[in-house]
């Protein structure tokens, strides 16, 4: 089961950096995406509707913002990758 409090603390620090205006910024809110991440990862569509809106709401974001920043890299990332290795 998800830790509620767990959770709403990664969302307040996902929400404080949201606007990454600074380095530090940058990597708290990387780094509290990939901890939500951890937390929601054995959500399963039947615990989503069986939650609050509000709580449900945070889990799928958490989980569309950890797909996009995981693309994000894997275009930026790939081509240097893919060459030297």
């Amino acid at each position: 089961m998800i830790n509620l409090e767990e959770l709403n603390k990664t969302w307040s620090l996902i929400a404080q950096n949201r606007n990454m205006k600074t380095d530090a910024q940058v990597i708290n809110f990387f780094r509290a995406v990939q901890h939500g991440k951890n937390l929601v990862k054995d959500v399963t569509p039947e615990m989503i509707s069986s939650m609050d809106a509000e709580t449900s709401d945070k889990v799928k974001r958490i989980n569309l913002l950890f797909d996009m920043m995981k693309d994000a890299q894997e275009k930026a990332f790939g081509d240097i990758i893919e060459k030297n290795f």
